[in-house]
């Protein structure tokens, strides 16, 4: 008999010291009482080590205990950001230095309390040693204990734990002299040679150890290697906590949560979620909830199992306290993950902090422990989830083959041009949004994913704000179109070669002029500056309207662009889609390339729609996908707030799937959806939803809901699909 499947659906529940030893065996017979099966634990370094070599797991052992008594699930999530006193006096050569100069000294912050924050320099080889042997020594006190389910290695990666992590140029780390001789030796194994390395960056050094780290704004291609070279090292510290955990323990799984960009970004932060989702087993995210996070998460995750690893229901702190989490933003943070296919749910926290500035906050009881309204609404979901485990579990949302190229070496350069704005996650996540909107299953593909393999699965391809590339990556997507791939670029296509690190001639560059039958004269900034002398900063909200044709209302559809409006010369065969309103230059053109297409927007159309939206600018992009590129989404809905996700499964011969409807608005709503296959002997998860749907008779593959502002419903079909 086969086990059922487990999905996780409980709390973080402690850090040292809270919540105190006289509230743990209450709340955790409790947390069972209520049905959940999982906690997680901190295992902290400064906690758990008060001298060299002494580590004391006590506190942990008892916890565990009582878990295992209840029948909990236990996740040990590591955390080296709390460095020993003792440490930082022993070695003060291990602190990180920023761009400016500044030594980032140990403190407590609010999600830190007991000090010790960030932690030592990635580099330091006493310090990476130093947290290998605590690392060891926890696995082989606490990996044969049966509560144990998962080592979570890393609570939210991140160079600096939040003290250095807002975009700028002085708050990049790590200056020390360690970072500096490994920065010079990563340069070493990239290039071979300080001929070739001179060559990509214009330089003249005559040894590896004259190379200067960047530190403000200036040439792209110093700027890549150096952060990209902090990237990995987050990435290197998080494989060789894997490998100790796996010499020791090889019957645990190993994963690690990440926060998504652009509030972990690659410049600052160094955080790669695609990168740090390779070495594990399991993957995980705080901020799952947002359909952002969990699209992009579960990309990077390439198929491995997802948990929602920490559900901020309930944020503030002592100045601003939380508001009561009401059923339907609940439903939100659980169902919304769960629509895409993830598969675990862990709330920040059990109990409200009651230790520092973010107390009486965070928390799932009231402050003495006893049950919340919302409490009980977790209980309730995590019911309905457990019920239907098996089949979630081995549900999925069958692809619409479209993707977003999200570009690490993108985000840097976009950071090397701005500085101040994030100009590059304006475009990605104004992309997404557009695709969320318009009802597509929204996919990622990495710099690592452009590649024949990795493009094949996919029929479009949009390229957000793509001024970075190298030869390798336009080839690859040059016979990608030939073959018939449909691409989709905003302005400045390869203007900026990663070869030489130099402006193309030619923009779109790598001979693109020729796939999107154009070339680019010139660029105007939208603050329409006479020279570059006036210090005037580029604004991410002023727009420039543009229009598209609409033979259906007869009237022009309006949307806007931001940042530029490009100048073109056009191809003979170059089809116009639409045209800015001002001067009636082309703004969106269509080309056939072999057995392809290219669409070119002549400025940056998404980022303006992640700012200001628009029904207009939505049916633009439907238009330009559906009608001009015939790449339909798989699951179609009645244009409006409303979306809806449909996760197929099968089992013993039988299929079926579960349709997710929500609306996102303010207002009552109703919306036709229609189905990828027929469906029959549909049941609502919650009782309220069973007068929201209704089936048509005539179109067994269509169904019609109502909904108020804010709720999702759930329903499962068995389906009729053609086998």
């Amino acid at each position: 008999m086969t086990q059922p499947e487990f999905i996780p659906f409980g709390f973080q529940y402690y850090r040292s010291p809270t919540p105190y030893r006289d509230q743990w065996e209450r709340d955790l017979q409790q947390i069972a009482e209520l049905g959940f099966n999982s906690v997680k634990y901190w295992v902290q370094w400064r906690s758990s080590t008060p001298e060299p070599g002494v580590y004391r797991f006590d506190d942990l052992e008892e916890l565990m205990d009582l878990a295992h008594r209840y029948g909990l699930k236990v996740i040990l999530n590591v955390i080296f950001d709390v460095a020993p006193a003792w440490f930082d006096q022993t070695y003060p050569d291990a602190r990180m230095i920023t761009a400016d100069g500044s030594v980032l000294a140990p403190r407590a912050l609010s999600y830190r309390q007991i000090g010790g924050a960030p932690g030592p320099c990635y580099h330091h080889r006493p310090a990476q040693q130093a947290k290998d042997d605590f690392l060891e020594a926890a696995v082989q006190r606490l990996k044969d204990h049966p509560a144990l389910w998962v080592w979570d290695l890393w609570n939210e990666p991140e160079l600096t734990t939040g003290i250095k992590r807002t975009l700028s140029y002085d708050n990049q780390v790590c200056y020390c002299k360690h970072s500096m001789e490994a920065f010079h030796r990563w340069l070493e194994d990239r290039y071979g040679t300080l001929e070739r390395f001179n060559a990509r960056w214009q330089r003249t050094y005559q040894q590896w150890s004259e190379i200067e780290a960047p530190r403000g704004q200036a040439v792209f291609n110093d700027l890549v290697d150096w952060r990209l070279f902090m990237s990995e090292a987050l990435t290197d510290d998080l494989k060789r906590r894997v490998a100790v955990v796996k010499r020791y323990d090889q019957a645990h799984r190993v994963m690690v949560h990440t926060v998504p960009a652009p509030i972990f970004n690659l410049i600052t932060a160094g955080s790669d979620d695609f990168k740090l989702a390779e070495p594990c087993d399991l993957f995980g995210n705080s901020l799952g909830s947002s359909a952002w996070s969990a699209d992009l998460l579960i990309s990077a995750a390439k198929g491995k199992p997802i948990i929602n690893s920490e559900i901020h229901a309930l944020p503030g702190d002592m100045a601003l306290k939380p508001k009561k989490l009401s059923l339907q933003e609940l439903k939100q943070h659980v169902l919304v993950p769960l629509a895409r296919g993830i598969t675990g749910f862990l709330f920040w926290q059990y109990r409200p902090e009651v230790l520092g500035h973010e107390a009486p906050a965070w928390g799932s009881t009231y402050l003495d422990g006893s049950v919340t309204p919302w409490l009980q609404d977790m209980a309730r979901l995590n019911r309905a989830i457990q019920s239907r485990a098996d089949r979630l579990a081995r549900a999925r949302r069958p692809s619409d083959r479209i993707a977003i190229w999200f570009s690490s070496t993108g985000q840097i350069v976009s950071f090397g041009i701005y500085a101040d704005l994030d100009a590059y996650h304006d475009s990605v996540q104004g992309v997404h949004k557009l695709l969320h909107d318009l009802n597509y299953k929204v996919e990622f593909v990495s710099d690592q994913d452009l590649t024949p393999e990795g493009l094949a699965d996919y029929s479009c391809l949009i390229l957000p704000h793509p001024v970075y590339l190298d030869e390798g990556m336009a080839r690859t997507l040059e016979q990608w179109v030939a073959g018939g791939g449909l691409l989709v670029s905003e302005s400045g296509f390869g203007s900026i070669q990663a070869e030489n690190g130099s402006h193309s001639y030619t923009v779109p560059g790598y001979g693109f002029d020729r796939v999107f039958g154009l070339r680019e004269t010139w660029v105007h900034a939208l603050e329409n500056l006479d020279h570059s002398y006036h210090q005037v900063k580029l604004e991410s909200r002023r727009t420039i309207p543009l229009s598209m044709p609409s033979p259906e209302e007869g009237r022009p559809l309006v949307g806007a662009g931001s940042y530029y409006q490009s100048e073109i010369e056009l191809a003979e065969q170059t089809e116009v889609l639409a045209r800015f309103d001002g001067d009636g230059s082309p703004a969106i053109t269509l080309a056939r390339y072999g057995e392809g297409k290219a669409v070119w927007i002549g400025t940056m159309f998404a980022a303006a729609y992640w700012r200001e939206g628009g029904a207009d600018a939505l049916a633009i992009y439907r238009q330009l996908l559906e009608t001009q590129l015939s790449c339909p989404p798989l699951v179609t809905v009645t244009p409006g707030t409303i979306r809806a996700d449909w996760l197929v499964w099968e089992e013993e011969g039988a299929q079926g799937a579960f349709l997710f409807v929500h609306n996102r608005g303010a207002e009552h709503a109703a919306a036709a959806i229609g189905l990828p296959a027929p469906v029959r002997d549909g049941r609502a998860w919650f009782a309220e939803g069973e007068q929201m749907l209704r089936r048509e008779p005539q179109s067994p593959s269509q169904v019609t809901v109502e909904l108020p502002p804010g709720d999702i419903q759930v329903y499962e079909f068995v389906t009729e699909a053609d086998r």
